[in-house]
Formats: C-alpha cells, structure tokens, sequence
C-alpha cells in the first residue's frame, strides 16, 4: 500500500492541505454557519420523502399498473438509482472545479420536487418509470455538493456531528415520506400523494437561495498552513486513481455499498411485508413504520455521529468500531422481527435494529472527507454515493423483488416469498461489516505510520 504521503505526492498536493480560499467570498458567520446547516438538513429531508414516498404506494402502484415484485424494485430502485448514479460524478467533478454549490443544491431542489409532483400524472408503468428517472438526474449532485459544502463550514473535528445532523434529514424524510403518503393514499389515491409530496421543495428552495453563501474552499482548514497558490486542477480519472490507492478509502466506499444494499431492501420492502404478512393498512404502515424509521434513524444517525466525533479524535479508526457491533446485532434482530407472528410486537421489535443500523451513517460520510485532499471532496463524496445507489439503491430493492417473486413461487404465497428475500438480504450485513473492519485496519496502520515519519 502506498504511503499517504506518496499519494499526496502523485495528487501535486498534501492530503490534509487546503486549497486556497476563493477570492470574493463572503464571510460565513456562525449563525449563518448554523442556518445553512439547519436548511441542509431539511433538504435532505425532502430528498428522502420524494425518494421514499414511492415505497408506501408499491402496493396500490402494483395494483393499478398489475406489476410483479421485480418491476416494484425496479420502480423504487433502478428508476430513480440509474441517472442518480450516472451524473453524481460528473456534477462533482464540476463543484470541485470551482462550480457554485449553492445555487446548484437550490436549482436541483425545486426541479426535483416539480418531477415529483408530476410523477402523480402518470398514466402508465412506463411513464412512472421514465418520471422517477427523471427525479434521480434531478437530484444526482445534492450528496456530494453539500458534503463538500459542509466540510468548508465545519472542521475535521467537528465534522462527525455536523455531518450527524445533516444526516438525519435521511430518516426524518423517510419518517415524513411514509407518513404523508400512508395517510394520504388512504385517504384519497397515491397521485395526490406524489402532489403533497413535492411542493414543499419549491418553497424551501427559494429561502437556501436567499439564506445561504459560498463559503471559500478549504475554509474549515484555516488553521493549517493555507498555500499561497491555487493546487493544480485534478481530472476526473486522476482523483479516482488517487482516492483509490488508498486503501481506507476503498474500504469504507466498499462498507458502504453493501450495508446500503440491505438497508434499502429493507426500507423499500418492510412495508410491504407489514402489509402482506399481517394485514396492516396503507395508513397504519405509514405512521407505523415511519414514526419507527424517523424516530429510531434519527438517534442512531445523531449517536453515531456524537461518538465518532468524540471517539475519532484518538484515531479515525475508532469511530468505526460502535457502527460494526451495530450492523451485527441487526441480523438476529431483523430475522426475529420477519419470523415472530405478532404483527404489533414485530413493528414494535423494528425500533432496535433500526437505530443500531443508523451508527455507521456520520461516520462513513466524515471520513470519505477527512481521507480527501480538499480539492477532491464533491468527487470523494460521489464516488460514495456511486456505491451507495448503485449497488443499495438499484439493486438493493430490485435484487430482493427478484427473490420475493422466486421465493413465492415455491411457497405458493407473495408474504412467505418477500419474508424469504428479506430474511436472505439481513445476512449480507456480515460482508458489509468485514470491509468495516478491513478499514479500521487500514486507518490503524495508517496512524502507525504517521507517528513513524
């Protein structure tokens, strides 16, 4: 393994060094440091409700449209995971060149939200399928441009917590998307569902533009040596190949994939299980299920980020080790919610494993940062979120719809099938926790050499 120094060598750059502040810049006081991070947050929050919404309406979407699990996986996964995917590099390759963030992450939000509201038009499979799409291009940068955005307002020590409150925008929104669709669709029908769901994005768009500055880059690290000297600009190709001869890095890009692969074939499906095995009704797995993600996400994402930032400090490393007996303990914890009778005491049982499951959230995000040089994070953080959705989010729901539909085949029975599929994903938690593991090897022998040079 190369030496960090040896990358920082071939990148023309220090890995800790700032790059320059961007001239004209204005100063970012720290309530406004605050607000931005508040409005972050509920952007985040939106970004999940218009992804997440859509898992609540499977079933009556599956009804009207006469699909199979498969295609439900597909719609859920695939539709929104492919654009989503294939833009998030090439968008952060033009933040780290210098490209506005703000009025980036303000002009995606009020697209996306439109689309999503439009997806309520639908008229066929097809042109859901083309609409979600559509709702992934839209939001394909917001990830990497306001981590890296974050990270020029927070330093590497307050980075974990930072990142922690940014994060639990993910299970307020998925709190927010079941919610309101659950109770909506019941209420009326999915399209207006996907209507309610998307106009709060214009509003809160309009206030990001009005609140928010584009801190200077490198601004968080003024308490480094700051060179006088702009680093040269990096291409795409060059800052993949140095990111990934680190191997740290590769190791958490690869955590992250497939931990997201089981977490978003839980997410998309537990409420159609909940539905099928126990008869509950859309409204009632809406408030259910989403008072259980929401509430239970949002401390687990909040207490990951609390003791990565209060464990890290001694080495990166330690931050990991709480995430990894989280995601372990998830295994018998998901497997006895799948197999106990009670359809209360199993929604009950979901609170455990859904906080344990969240630890890993912040910490994996600071890291992808704290282990890129400056003038490579929005293209660090979308070679994350490229793992993320492309192997949780596309194949994630698709992967266990495929299973489901294999499964009931044989049982003769869609909840049998989908409580196998779901059952067979929660044991992938063990590959997700050994490439934990192989990074708090790699970031322990990293802190040896450090102490060596």
């Amino acid at each position: 393994m190369l030496a960090k120094n040896e990358i920082a060598h071939d990148a023309g750059m220090a890995v800790n060094d700032p790059a320059p502040p961007v001239r004209g810049t204005t100063l970012i006081t720290p309530a406004r440091r605050r607000i931005m991070l508040v409005l972050l947050c509920v952007i985040y929050t939106l970004n999940y409700l218009d992804r997440q919404i859509v898992v609540i309406l499977q079933e009556p979407i599956k009804s009207e449209f006469r699909l199979q699990d498969w295609q439900l996986g597909l719609l859920t996964g695939g539709a929104f995971g492919l654009f989503y995917t294939l833009m998030g590099v090439p968008i952060a390759h033009w933040v780290d060149r210098g490209g506005n963030r703000v009025r980036l992450l303000a002009g995606m939000l009020a697209v996306w939200s439109a689309l999503t509201a439009l997806c309520g038009l639908a008229r066929s499979y097809g042109s859901f399928f083309l609409a979600r799409m559509g709702v992934g291009l839209a939001e394909a940068g917001f990830a990497p441009a306001s981590q890296a955005l974050i990270s020029d307002l927070y330093s590497r020590d307050e980075r974990p917590r930072a990142m922690g409150l940014f994060s639990i925008g993910v299970p307020i929104g998925v709190m927010a998307g079941m919610a309101i669709g659950g109770i909506v669709a019941h209420q009326t029908d999915w399209r207006v569902a996907l209507f309610v769901a998307g106009f709060p994005g214009l509003i809160v768009a309009m206030l990001f533009a009005t609140f928010a500055r584009e801190p200077a880059r490198g601004a968080s690290e003024a308490e480094r040596a700051v060179q006088e000297q702009p680093a040269p600009p990096v291409s795409l190709w060059r800052a993949t190949r140095i990111l990934g001869r680190r191997a740290a890095f590769v190791h958490v890009i690869a955590g992250t994939a497939v931990t997201a692969l089981v977490e978003m074939a839980m997410t998309s499906w537990m409420p159609s299980f909940l539905i099928r095995a126990h008869g509950f009704s859309l409204s009632q797995v809406g408030v259910g299920f989403g008072l259980i993600a929401g509430i239970g996400g949002i401390i687990g994402t909040m207490a990951g980020g609390w003791q990565g930032s209060y464990l890290g400090r001694k080495g990166m490393h330690r931050m990991l080790w709480v995430p990894i007996a989280g995601l372990l303990l998830c295994i018998p914890l998901y497997l006895a919610v799948l197999y106990i009778p009670d359809g209360r005491t199993a929604l009950a049982l979901l609170i455990l494993p859904t906080i344990l499951g969240a630890f890993w959230t912040a910490p994996a995000i600071a890291l992808t940062q704290n282990l890129a040089p400056v003038a490579m994070r929005a293209r660090a953080a979308a070679l994350r979120i490229v793992a993320a959705n492309l192997v949780g989010m596309a194949l994630g729901p698709l992967l266990t719809g495929a299973l489901s539909d294999w499964f009931a085949t044989d049982a003769g029975s869609n909840a049998i099938g989908l409580r196998n599929a779901l059952a067979v994903m929660t044991l992938l938690f063990i590959w997700a926790a050994l490439h934990w593991v192989l990074a708090v090897r790699a970031l322990r022998r990293e802190l040896r050499e450090e102490a060596a040079d």
